[in-house]
């Protein structure tokens, strides 16, 4: 019985080793406070995308520490900016703000 627990985990290990990973629970950490620091995403997309959701959260370590929580939800993307008025299409946002959890 114990081999084939060993063998099931060693399978979902390999799995996850070479399955296609994603960006879910992960973080960009920007060690210094800047006016410009940005992250660039780029996607190896097999078919063009005909909408798409984005989900961003926001934690600052300012004096006012907050977590803010964004979506976005539509069928329109800019390369540059997400387009919030985009016609023809639904959408939907959400803002959340939350106190700060932690001294």
């Amino acid at each position: 019985m114990e081999k084939q627990l060993w063998c099931f985990l060693v399978l979902i290990s390999f799995s996850n080793a070479f399955g296609q990973s994603d960006l879910h629970k992960k973080a960009f950490v920007f060690p210094q406070e800047s006016d410009n620091s940005y992250v660039s995403l780029k996607a190896q997309l097999k078919k063009p995308l005909k909408a798409f959701t984005v989900c961003l959260h926001i934690y600052s370590e300012l004096a006012s520490t907050q977590e803010i929580s964004t979506v976005y939800a539509g069928g329109t993307f800019s390369p540059n900016v997400l387009n919030w008025r985009a016609l023809r299409y639904e959408m939907s946002g959400e803002v959340y703000v939350k106190p700060q959890l932690w001294p």
